[in-house]
C-alpha cells in the first residue's frame, strides 16, 4: 500500500551553483588562433527541427520503499517554408520505483525500475525517462538540422546534423587564460571550437554571444551560450551557421525571464509541453484524494 509522503518533491533538493569548479585537465582547441570569430550570414537549413523535453516531479510515495511519481513530455517544432509547426508531442506518466502500474483516479502511472532506493536515484530515473522520450521524438526526424535544448545526449538520428545548446554554465571547459575571451565576446561572435569528451563521446564545442537589450546592468555571462555537436568534419561550418541561427532566435525579457538564452521556439515548445502535461494543481488534488497525506 502506497501513501503520499510529499507533493512536488523537487523542492526537497535545492540545487546549488558549483563553486570553485576545477579547471579542465585536457583542453584541446580545434581551431586557431584563439580569438573571437564572426561569419557571413547563412540561410537556415530546412527542415529545421527544435526538440525539447520536460519533466515534472508530482509526488514522493512511501510503501515498502520510496517511489517517485512524475510526468515527462517531449516534442518537436519544425521550421519550414517560413512556418513553425508543432509535431505531435509524447507524454508519459511514470512511477520510478513502482513494481506495477498505479492508478490514481483518472491518472495511470507506468512502473519504471530505479537503480537505487534513495530519492536521488529516483530523480535520476525520471530524468532517464525524459531523455529516452527525447530520443524517441528525434528518431522520427530526417533531413535538415536538429537543435536540442541542452547537451548532446544521443547519436545523430539518421545522420541528421545536430546542435545542442546550453544556457547555464556550471562547469568550466576553458583554462583560465582562455576564459578571458568569453568576457570580450560581442553579440554575434563566437570562440574557436574546442574538444569535449563526455561518456565516451567526442564533441566539438564553442561559446557564442546573443544580442543583448541595451538597458540595465548585465553579468558577464549574459547572453552567453555554449553550443556543441558530435565531432565530425563539418563542425566548423556548423559553428559558423550557429551565428546566423541562434542570435535570430534569441528571446526578449518582456516575454521570457530567461532571455535571451531561452530561444523563442524552445520557449514556445516548453509552454505547449506544460499544457499537454496537465494542471499540476488538478493532479495534486487527485493525489491527495486517493493517497492521502502530503
Amino acid at each position: 500500500m502506497w501513501r503520499l509522503l510529499a507533493l512536488r518533491p523537487g523542492a526537497l533538493a535545492q540545487e546549488e551553483a558549483l563553486k570553485g569548479a576545477p579547471e579542465p585537465q585536457a583542453f584541446h582547441p580545434l581551431e586557431s588562433p584563439w580569438e573571437a570569430r564572426r561569419a557571413e550570414p547563412r540561410p537556415w537549413p530546412e527542415p529545421l527541427y527544435f526538440v525539447d523535453g520536460k519533466e515534472r516531479e508530482e509526488a514522493l510515495l512511501q510503501g515498502e520503499g520510496l517511489a517517485l511519481l512524475g510526468c515527462v513530455a517531449a516534442g518537436a517544432l519544425v521550421h519550414q517554408g517560413g512556418r513553425m509547426v508543432l509535431l505531435p508531442p509524447a507524454v508519459r506518466r511514470v512511477g520510478v520505483g513502482l513494481g506495477e502500474p498505479l492508478r490514481v483516479g483518472e491518472l495511470l502511472y507506468e512502473p519504471v525500475a530505479a537503480e537505487g532506493g534513495d530519492y536521488a536515484s529516483l530523480r535520476a530515473g525520471l530524468q532517464r525517462v525524459r531523455e529516452e522520450l527525447e530520443k524517441e521524438v528525434a528518431r522520427g526526424l530526417s533531413g535538415g538540422l536538429l537543435v536540442v535544448d541542452g547537451p548532446v545526449r544521443f547519436e545523430r538520428p539518421r545522420g541528421l546534423p545536430l546542435l545542442g545548446y546550453i544556457k547555464t554554465h556550471w562547469v568550466r571547459y576553458l583554462p583560465g587564460e582562455k576564459e578571458a575571451l568569453l568576457q570580450a565576446l560581442k553579440p554575434g561572435e563566437r570562440t574557436p571550437a574546442f574538444r569535449v569528451r563526455r561518456q565516451g563521446r567526442e564533441l566539438a564545442s564553442w561559446y557564442l554571444r546573443l544580442p543583448l537589450v541595451p538597458e540595465g546592468v548585465r553579468p558577464p555571462q549574459a547572453g552567453l551560450l555554449r553550443v556543441e555537436t558530435p565531432l565530425e568534419d563539418s563542425f566548423s561550418a556548423l559553428a559558423d551557421l550557429s551565428l546566423s541561427l541562434f542570435p535570430a532566435l534569441a528571446s526578449h525579457p518582456v516575454k521570457d525571464p530567461r532571455a535571451p538564452q531561452n530561444l523563442t521556439p524552445i520557449g514556445a515548445l516548453e509552454r505547449e509541453l506544460a499544457r499537454r502535461m496537465g494542471s499540476q494543481e488538478v493532479v495534486e488534488r487527485l493525489l491527495r484524494r486517493h493517497l492521502g497525506g502530503g
